[in-house]
């Protein structure tokens, strides 16, 4: 079965857990070796000492507030704030078949309008299967599934060998096809006023290594897969005004599905320690650049053709409860019921580009986004 997914959405939720844990609380009761790990080697017991609070996943962040007054996606033929080349997004909202695209040449998709994500979405269908063979896939049950409610699973070991195939394909192919669709959105759907503003939202493609100072320890880091930054026109470049509008962490295929018996839809879901990866790259991210981020950190979390945008928004006093180097410092604050210590995340449902409505999805809440961002007052054109 599929592993106890981290769930606290609560200070209680969070004592409870950390009973679990031998009563582990504070960042100074974690394991030395523990806390000198990079954040590509958090775990669960991280997500306790660091204390994530988590809320229910939604199709448009609750931070997006404006989506439905000012989505220009959704309401083509009302004023909005951000204006958009319609023939592209169209372009890009129209039906491709991911194995009807995997077998088509490469030269022959390249040649298409947009080819570029096309052939990106493409490379993903090919060299192996697209989709898990469901029907084994929950011991003793055939297709379809007879139930009434959702069902999580683990994979059956002959579908695991299937979907193995997909672990073991590089980030690289993933983190190129979302790469390519930011490009698609940034620079293809949105009209920026670049040339008079002298600043455009780009897809950042280096990746980029930070290191912070946190409960005594130096140098603990974190390296993300790319993002989205301004930049501004400068004499003879643009340079990143702004190189954390979002950072991107893209993972392999993922290992459990979540299969909902009444549509036929799966999702993956996300691991513990995943799950930790992802609160370490924002909690290091935020660190190194808090002058620059305040108090907010938005993360893209990619796997094979899923992606979803994942909010982290730091507490009033969280900086002051990472910095303290003792325990018992560590404990006063997190025990003073008016300091804010907690870290709070919400994401987005998954959106799957290898789909139209996944895609839309998608280009709905990267332009929310920016208009986030832009009430937050930076520059964006």
């Amino acid at each position: 079965m599929a592993p106890s997914i981290y769930a606290a959405q609560t200070a209680a939720d969070l004592e409870a857990l950390s009973a679990g844990q031998g009563g582990l609380r504070v960042l100074a009761q974690l394991e030395a070796q523990e806390r000198d790990n990079p954040a590509s080697r958090w775990s669960y017991r991280h997500l306790i000492a660091y204390r994530l609070l988590t809320r229910p996943e939604t199709p448009i962040l609750e931070a997006f507030k404006d989506h439905e007054d000012q989505c220009p996606v959704c309401r083509p033929n009302e004023p909005c704030s951000q204006k958009l080349d319609y023939a592209k997004t169209q372009a890009l909202e129209e039906d491709a078949c991911l194995k009807q695209l995997a077998w088509r040449p490469e030269s022959e998709i390249m040649r298409l309008p947009d080819g570029f994500f096309w052939n990106a979405l493409a490379q993903l269908g090919r060299n192996g299967p697209t989709y898990v063979n469901y029907s084994t896939a929950v011991d003793g049950s055939s297709f379809p599934i007879p139930a009434s409610s959702p069902s999580e699973f683990e994979l059956s070991a002959e579908n695991l060998e299937k979907h193995e195939e997909l672990r073991i394909k590089p980030d690289d192919a993933t983190v190129h096809l979302v790469k390519c669709f930011l490009q698609y959105a940034l620079n293809l759907c949105l009209l920026q006023d670049s040339e008079n503003t002298g600043k455009e939202v780009r897809l950042r493609p280096d990746r980029r290594m930070g290191k912070a100072r946190i409960a005594g320890v130096e140098g603990i880091s974190a390296e993300d897969d790319g993002g989205i930054c301004l930049v501004t026109r400068q004499l003879f470049e643009w340079e990143a005004t702004h190189p954390y509008l979002a950072v991107l962490e893209a993972k392999r295929a993922f290992q459990y599905l979540h299969y909902n018996t009444r549509n036929g839809n799966t999702k993956p879901i996300v691991s513990n320690e995943t799950l930790a990866q992802y609160l370490g790259e924002a909690v290091i991210t935020w660190k190194a650049n808090w002058r620059l981020i305040n108090q907010d950190v938005f993360l893209i979390a990619a796997s094979h053709t899923y992606l979803r945008i994942v909010h982290f928004h730091f507490g009033s006093d969280y900086e002051e409860c990472i910095d303290a180097t003792s325990e018992d410092a560590q404990r006063a604050l997190v025990d003073n019921p008016t300091k804010d210590t907690c870290v709070r995340m919400q994401a987005t449902e998954w959106c799957n580009i290898a789909t139209v409505s996944g895609r839309q999805a998608a280009l709905c809440n990267i332009l929310a986004l920016l208009r986030w961002h832009k009430a937050q007052g930076v520059q964006i054109p």
